[in-house]
């Protein structure tokens, strides 16, 4: 079995001290900093959107929120 193809799990501890001795304390921080804003960038937030947007994508809408369509030139008819 190769080295890296441990089967017995290292402590998270252990982990990121042998990432701070190989890579050093700052780039470890700029890493770890890093791939928390990315997972943050990748979560849909749809507490940002209109309540047409979220009826358009089938999410719920309270009718509260809701505003009253607007009047189109379309709508009038003579």
């Amino acid at each position: 079995m190769h080295k890296d193809q441990s089967l017995v799990e290292i402590p998270l501890n252990d982990r990121i001290h042998e990432l701070v001795e190989r890579f050093g304390p700052w780039r470890t921080a700029l890493a770890v900093l890093f791939a928390a804003w990315r997972q943050r960038k990748i979560r849909n937030v749809v507490s940002g959107l209109s309540p047409r947007m979220l009826e358009d994508i089938g999410l719920p809408v309270d009718e509260v929120q809701r505003l009253p369509p607007r009047i189109s030139l379309w709508d009038i008819r003579l």
